[in-house]
């Protein structure tokens, strides 16, 4: 048996683990020195959060682009239809997973540009407000 410490995302962890493929004495490593993690501090409430995520590539102002690559699912809205923020508008399928795409802000959809069992890459304008 050994003991190792092992660091994920600037947590230590102490563990022990079986070597067993090995046939003669396990040479010891010398102990790692304690690890210091980086101070992190709480977001200060009083920082407003972004209006509206930056436009991803491909997509313009007043578009909606797809934040990954994959196949469109359902289209929620259609063109006129008038959506507030965190609504549901378009899902997307990805490895086997649904994705939910939801609108950042309050509006009104002037155009959809895609279609269910479309194939869309990220980035690609979905809809425009």
């Amino acid at each position: 048996m050994k003991k190792l410490r092992i660091t994920v995302d600037g947590r230590a962890y102490d563990v022990e683990v079986d070597i067993l493929d090995q046939t003669g004495p396990v040479a010891s490593a010398p102990a790692p020195a304690p690890v210091r993690s980086a101070a992190t501090s709480a977001p200060t409430p009083s920082a407003p959060p972004p209006a509206r995520p930056p436009a991803a590539a491909g997509a313009s102002a007043g578009q909606l682009a797809s934040p990954l690559a994959g196949k469109v699912v359902e289209v929620h809205v259609k063109a006129g239809d008038s959506v507030t923020a965190g609504q549901t508008l378009i899902t997307l399928e990805a490895m086997k997973m649904n994705t939910l795409v939801t609108a950042a802000e309050d509006g009104t959809v002037k155009e959809v540009l895609v279609a269910a069992g479309d194939m869309v890459q990220e980035g690609q304008p979905m809809l425009s407000f």
